[in-house]
């Protein structure tokens, strides 16, 4: 008698919860199938500089707004000179450039003091061009790239930075 009442008991609690699971045939309510409404943002804090001299691509306010929203610090360049400065006069963890700028500030980035993780930005890249710069600089982003895309990079190149400072 146990045992059939048992099975009875395991057989509607079966049928219940799969009947929950499909309910009115919304997907969302599939077991273990829920939607995450969550902000994005980086989870670790950057010294963010944006270098945009040519303009367009990383003057975007949205995007401004946002990284400034995310980031410990945000500084934007325009120029050569205003770049030096930012580099020698505090720690830049990460630079956003436009990829077409890039050839003119390499070296300027690649020796200044605290060593920025290079995050270049490729407008229209065909898939040769956009691996070609993932391959040089570990991390490259296509200009339409929402906010998303933009903050998991900047935090991606946060743990590259991490990592290579704890090794040191």
């Amino acid at each position: 008698m146990r045992a059939f009442v048992s099975g009875a008991l395991l057989a509607i609690v079966t049928a219940l919860g799969v009947t929950a699971a499909f309910a009115c045939g919304d997907k969302l309510l599939a077991i273990g199938r829920g939607v995450r409404f969550q902000r994005v943002s980086a989870a670790r804090e950057a010294n963010l500089l944006i270098y945009s001299r040519s303009g367009a691509t990383l003057s975007n306010a949205k995007l401004q707004s946002r990284l400034k929203q995310t980031v410990h610090k945000l500084q934007l360049v325009k120029d050569g000179a205003q770049l030096d400065g930012a580099l020698k006069s505090g720690r830049v963890d990460v630079v956003l450039v436009d990829f077409g700028d890039l050839s003119g500030i390499t070296q300027q980035l690649q020796s200044a003091p605290s060593q920025p993780v290079i995050l270049p930005v490729l407008i229209n890249p065909s898939k040769a061009d956009l691996s070609a710069a993932r391959k040089e600089y570990k991390f490259a982003l296509k200009a339409s790239a929402d906010e998303a895309e933009y903050l998991i990079a900047i935090d991606e190149a946060m743990k590259l930075r991490l990592k290579a400072a704890a090794k040191a």
